[in-house]
């Protein structure tokens, strides 16, 4: 890659820049589980968990209340977190980490899982060393530097990061809280997961499950879909009453919100969406 310093798109200097290859420009936007193996896909995350919000939002309007996402996940399980249940949380699906890390704040010890080696290998990294520099696709192959860094009051000895198939945790024990921020959706076994947390939730504690239902073939057998498609008689079936109809039994529904996230492709392409939170307290 060849690096230099030019203007940076508010007309300052001291923005510095890259050329990548041709042909690593695949985003994340585009499907498939392998995406999120590639470099591109950990800098799209790195840039999504921790770049400074006016790098997301390099202009004077947008979607201001879709920033800080993972932050802002962490922050509704410590908001309905009990006092004497702050002992074991597991964030699944924890990409690169920032939701992991700012529950150190809350959490005695936080375990983040997902499945992808390359996040968990950057979450590590993050960890071992407090920063890691990444790259913010500008336009085509023009890539800004940038640096990650843990979130300013997380206890990094609290977190520990693992590899893992969320719908197969194996023996996690008992833990006080579950968080699964924009995963479900993207399981092929989305029961055996739900199912995991009515199992390992201890009483009190609780389940924060966020999902914008963006079911797809590619993730998840459409059979296998909780919601999103028509029953036998023609109606809709909307996934959080799937998901109410398996969790209700076993956990009290505590809050809902609409919660808006923004993943930047490069300077001038967003995905923006808004997923469904939900706040479930084991009975």
């Amino acid at each position: 890659a060849r690096v230099g310093r030019v203007l940076g798109q508010s007309g300052s200097p001291g923005v510095r820049w890259s050329s990548a290859a041709a042909g690593n420009v695949r985003s994340t936007a585009a499907s498939g589980s392998l995406v999120y193996e590639s470099k591109r896909a950990v800098d799209e995350y790195l840039h999504f968990h921790y770049a400074p919000n006016e790098h997301t939002i390099p202009y004077k309007f947008g979607p201001a209340d879709a920033l800080q996402f993972p932050a802002r996940m962490a922050g509704i399980a410590a908001k309905y977190s009990r006092p004497d249940r702050r002992g074991v949380a597991y964030d699944v699906g924890c990409s690169v980490g920032r939701g992991t890390f700012e529950m150190t704040k809350t959490f005695d010890k936080v375990v983040g899982i997902d499945f992808s080696h390359s996040f968990i290998n950057a979450a590590l990294e993050l960890k071992a060393k407090g920063a890691v520099d990444f790259e913010a696709t500008e336009q085509a192959v023009l890539r800004s530097k940038l640096v990650a860094k843990v979130p300013e009051g997380a206890v990094p000895e609290r977190a520990e990061f693992r590899q893992g198939d969320a719908c197969n945790l194996g023996d996690i024990g008992t833990v006080d809280c579950i968080t699964a921020v924009n995963l479900l959706c993207r399981l092929p076994e989305p029961r055996a997961f739900l199912q995991k947390a009515i199992d390992c939730v201890r009483e009190g504690g609780i389940l924060v499950l966020v999902s914008p239902y963006s079911w797809l073939e590619e993730y998840t057998p459409p059979e296998r879909w909780l919601g999103g498609r028509l029953d036998s008689e023609g109606k809709p079936i909307e996934s959080h009453r799937v998901v109410g109809d398996m969790l209700a039994p076993f956990f009290n529904l505590e809050a809902r919100s609409d919660e808006a996230f923004l993943l930047r492709e490069h300077a001038r392409k967003f995905q923006w969406g808004v997923s469904d939170c939900t706040v479930w307290r084991r009975m």
